[in-house]
């Protein structure tokens, strides 16, 4: 039983590393693979070119501003993530009208803050030249109020911890009764990416796996082979051989994926992360199930006119789930894409969009996986079971449910 199993594995390993080798020098595998890279990083690195940079503001003050005005408008900016340039205007009258106008002009300032002195305390106007944005107003706002109050609590002589306790109060607490359902941008793109460079995968190395059947069928090659190994082997090899192929450019899309999220300067949740490696081994299961599919449609035909057409139901079943990545997955936790998603067609390409939003559990990636793997491996099976027959058949396209057909009478037999 050892010798057996260990000549099953090395005939399968034969068939895998040929179909490596022929695959991984073919010139257009090396020249898809590095375009594939170079749009991943460019992608990255146009992100962090094309990343709107904090907008910066020119003001300038007209009369006396209240002490630490600047440094209060430094702080305010840094905080909501916008920058200002104080301007110093020659000339420039609190109580003159127009000097305020021609330095709006003159200088290209965005705001004039000018300073009319009062009874009590100093009143601010914030003068602009058209209507300003709401960043523009709420800054300058809160430092002109945060320094008028630190000036009228000096003079009105409080101490340190009086100043303290009334500049300083303890911050206003959040509690949210309906949280934001809406997943990080990032993430979400990050499981759009990985579902369509599977689906590249599956529609480029699929068809190479269709075609390749086709092609050693057609030319008599498959009954010199099927002389020497069992229809299993050559099945199984051929299947893994070219998804170690797929494999090495898919993960190379991935590592170009984490270079180009740090270069893209973003925000990253932990959860892509996790996603990301992960990915791959969705890819792998994913793949081969596909894979599986198009060499028993490949098995059915004797002409690559006819591949398509038999090939047809396992395309649909693709593009059906490439089109639920994107009609379910702005919702990656509703009930409707975590059911999908459990799916084993659906579970490559929908899964690592949910792990990266943080919408799947434990228990949904465990279940999804236990499912793919058992519908991988009843998928080598079921063809096995019938690939040695509808290999070595001549003349007319099969049909799926001749080749189930051939199967249950199989196992029947």
């Amino acid at each position: 039983m050892t010798n057996a199993a260990t000549s099953t594995l090395g005939t399968i390993a034969l068939v895998m590393g040929r179909e490596v080798r022929q695959r991984l020098r073919s010139r257009s595998f090396l020249v898809t693979t590095g375009l594939l890279v170079l749009a991943v990083l460019g992608a990255g690195l146009l992100n962090r070119i094309v990343d709107d940079d904090p907008p910066t503001y020119r003001y300038a003050v007209a009369g006396d501003a209240p002490d630490g005005f600047e440094d209060a408008l430094d702080a305010v900016a840094a905080q909501l993530d916008v920058e200002f340039e104080a301007v110093d205007v020659a000339g420039i009258d609190a109580d003159d009208p127009d000097t305020v106008a021609r330095a709006l002009d003159d200088d290209e300032l965005d705001a004039v803050v000018r300073i009319d002195p009062g009874d009590d305390m100093p009143t601010g106007v914030l003068v602009t030249r058209e209507e300003p944005s709401a960043q523009l107003v709420d800054a300058l706002d809160l430092a002109w109020r945060t320094t008028s109050s630190l000036s009228a609590a000096t003079s009105a002589g409080l101490t340190g911890d009086e100043l303290e306790a009334v500049l300083n109060p303890p911050p206003l607490a959040g509690e949210v009764l309906e949280p934001d359902d809406d997943d990080d941008p990032v993430a979400l793109l990050t499981g759009f990416v990985a579902a369509i460079l599977l689906f590249l995968s599956i529609s480029m190395f699929g068809g190479t796996v269709l075609t390749g059947v086709v092609e050693e069928k057609s030319t008599g090659v498959v009954e010199v082979l099927l002389a020497h190994l069992r229809p299993h082997q050559l099945l199984i090899g051929k299947v893994f051989g070219i998804t170690v192929v797929a494999l090495v450019q898919f993960a190379a899309a991935v590592l170009a994926g984490v270079v180009a999220l740090v270069l893209s300067g973003r925000s990253v949740p932990g959860d892509v992360w996790v996603a990301l490696p992960s990915s791959v081994g969705w890819f792998v299961g994913g793949f081969v199930l596909y894979s599986t599919l198009f060499a028993l449609a490949g098995s059915f035909v004797s002409r690559q006119e006819d591949a398509q057409g038999a090939a047809a139901p396992v395309t649909a079943i693709a593009f059906a789930a490439y089109l639920a990545v994107f009609s379910l997955g702005m919702e990656p936790a509703s009930t409707a894409t975590r059911i999908v998603s459990l799916l084993p067609p659906f579970a490559p390409l929908l899964m690592p969009l949910r792990m990266a939003t943080g919408s799947a559990g434990a228990l949904d990636v465990a279940l999804a996986a236990i499912l793919l793997v058992a519908a991988v491996y009843g998928m080598l099976r079921l063809t096995g079971a019938v690939y040695g027959r509808t290999m070595l058949h001549r003349g007319a396209r099969l049909r799926w449910r001749e080749a189930l057909r051939i199967a249950r009478s199989r196992d029947h037999g």
